[in-house]
């Protein structure tokens, strides 16, 4: 704070122990995931699916030439 003061924290609300919370937290998630969130269909999983194994296959790739260069070019280092 600006005249050196420390701000207080909320307190925590007095009732609920630690297995509690847990269980309530567990609970609040599979009502979000099952009925709130919303799932793609077969066809856009699989299109979904499609792109990540091109993004895959182009890293994979990269970096399959960049490591085949820099064998080549340390080779060519070490000769001279």
């Amino acid at each position: 704070m600006a005249n050196g003061t420390v701000a207080k924290s909320a307190p925590k609300p007095k009732g609920e122990n630690f297995f509690a919370r847990a269980i309530r937290f567990i609970r609040e998630s599979y009502v979000e995931t099952r009925h709130k969130s919303s799932w793609p269909t077969r066809a856009e999983l699989w299109q979904f699916t499609l792109v990540v194994l091109f993004a895959l296959i182009v890293c994979v790739v990269w970096i399959g030439v960049l490591d085949w260069f820099m064998g080549w070019l340390t080779t060519q280092i070490s000769k001279a």
